[in-house]
C-alpha cells in the first residue's frame, strides 16, 4: 500500500504522525511526506514531496489578505491560516505531487486542510491525525464551512475521514470537542532520531543534583522569556539542560556552564533521559512526550492551545502551571520538594503505556479499511 502522509509545515503537527509512519514503513509500506521543503530533515527517512507554502509565507500572506496576524490573534486567523492561504497557496502543487504518487490512504495532520483536499480530489480515504487536543465545536464548524467553501474553485468536494487518530489519554479530554470521526487512541512518542549524535552533559562534580529540562518548544511565542527563567531558577542547586528555539533567544545573556547546559535543537526522547522535571510553555507535544516519560512539569502556557494544555496537565495531578516567568524557580523548588506532581505524572504515564502503538493502530486502520 502507498500511504501519503500530509503535514503543515511546523514539527508540532509532523512529529506527532512519524510513528505511525514508521509503522507503516516496518510493515513494508510504501510512505511519503507532503510538505513544505523545510520539513524533509525531520520526515524520518521518508522522501518529501515539496508542496504548499513555508509557515512564514502562509502568515505573511494572511496578513496581506486580512490584515490578521495570526500569531497574535489566532482566532480570528486561524480559519486563513490553515484553509485559505494553504490552499491559496499550495493546492495545485499539492494535488500534483499526490497524484504522482498515487497514494491508495492519505493521513493528514488534524489541521492540514492541503493533505485532506488531495485526498478528497483523488478520491482516496484519508484519516486525521490529532496533534493538539481536538478542536472545540465552534472552530472545527468554521474550518469545514471554508473547506466546503474553497474546495469546489479547485475541483473538489470535502470528503469525511475514515478516522481520527488521536495521541492524547482519556484522562485528559473533556466534552465539548468536534471529533471529525471515530475515535482511535495512538501512545504518543517523544521525537527520536538513531542520527542525532547529542549526548546529556556529565555536570562534573554535580552529578547528585537534580537535572531540570527547560524548552520553549518548536514555536515559540516569547523567546526573550527564557532569561528570566533562567535567572528564577539561578538560585537552585540544580543542574540545567536549556533547548532553546533558536540561538538568538538567549541573545548576550551568560550562563554558568556548569550548571547550565546550551543544546539546542535535540530529539525530546533524548532530552528526557535522566530529567527530573521539565519547564515548558505547555505545547502539545512537549506536554504529552514529558507525561509519557512520567517527568512532572512546571508550565507557563504562553498562547494559542497552551493554556489548555497546561489546564489539563494541571488537572490530572502532573504540572504546576505559572504566570510568569519569575515564577518559575519557587514552582520548581515546591515540585521537587513534593511527591504528589511525579506521582500525579506516573499515573498519567501508566495511561499512556497501556494505548494502543503505532504498530497495532496501523493494523486497526488497514481493518477498518478492507
Amino acid at each position: 500500500m502507498r500511504i501519503l502522509f500530509s503535514s503543515t509545515p511546523a514539527l508540532g503537527h509532523l512529529l506527532p504522525m512519524l510513528p505511525l509512519a514508521a509503522a507503516a514503513g516496518r510493515a513494508g509500506h510504501e510512505v511519503a511526506l507532503l510538505s513544505h521543503p523545510s520539513m524533509a530533515s525531520f520526515a524520518a527517512g521518508m522522501p518529501c514531496l515539496p508542496a504548499g507554502p513555508s509557515v512564514p509565507e502562509t502568515l505573511d500572506d494572511v496578513i496581506r489578505r486580512t490584515g490578521i496576524n495570526p500569531m497574535e490573534d489566532m482566532v480570528g486567523g486561524a480559519v486563513h491560516f490553515f484553509v485559505e492561504s494553504r490552499l491559496i497557496l499550495g493546492a495545485e502543487a499539492g494535488l500534483a505531487a499526490a497524484r504522482d504518487f498515487a497514494p491508495d490512504l492519505v493521513v493528514t495532520d488534524m489541521v492540514d486542510y492541503l493533505g485532506r483536499f488531495a485526498a478528497a480530489a483523488l478520491g482516496t480515504p484519508w484519516i486525521s491525525h490529532g496533534a493538539a487536543l481536538p478542536l472545540d465545536a465552534r472552530l472545527a464548524a468554521a474550518f469545514d464551512q471554508a473547506a466546503a467553501a474553497r474546495f469546489p474553485k479547485y475541483g473538489a468536494t470535502p470528503t469525511a475521514p475514515v478516522a481520527y487518530v488521536d495521541p492524547w489519554p482519556d484522562s485528559l479530554l473533556r466534552d465539548g470537542y468536534a471529533l471529525p470521526a471515530e475515535r482511535m487512541a495512538i501512545r504518543p512518542e517523544p521525537h527520536s532520531d538513531e542520527n542525532s549524535t547529542w549526548s546529556r552533559p556529565r555536570f562534573a562534580g554535580r552529578e547528585d543534583r537534580p537535572l531540570i529540562l527547560v524548552t520553549l518548544g518548536t514555536l515559540v511565542e516569547d523567546p526573550a522569556a527564557l532569561v528570566p527563567i533562567l535567572d528564577s531558577l539561578a538560585p537552585l542547586d540544580v543542574n540545567v539542560i536549556v533547548a532553546p528555539h533558536s540561538a538568538t533567544d538567549l541573545g548576550d545573556h551568560q550562563v554558568d556552564s556548569t550548571r547550565v547546559h546550551l543544546a539546542g535543537f535535540v530529539p525530546m526522547k533524548q532530552l528526557l533521559e535522566g530529567v527530573d522535571l521539565v519547564v515548558a510553555a505547555a505545547g502539545a507535544g512537549t506536554v504529552l512526550s514529558a507525561l509519557s516519560a512520567a517527568r512532572p512539569m512546571v508550565l507557563l502556557p504562553t498562547g494559542l492551545d497552551k493554556p489548555v494544555n497546561a489546564a489539563r496537565a494541571a488537572e490530572a495531578g502532573a504540572a504546576v502551571v505559572v504566570d510568569a516567568p519569575d515564577q518559575i524557580g519557587a514552582a520548581v523548588a515546591r515540585v521537587l520538594a513534593d511527591q504528589a506532581v511525579a506521582d500525579g505524572a506516573a499515573a498519567v504515564a501508566q495511561e499512556i503505556a497501556a494505548m494502543n502503538s503505532a504498530d497495532e493502530v496501523l493494523g486497526l486502520l488497514l481493518k477498518r479499511l478492507g
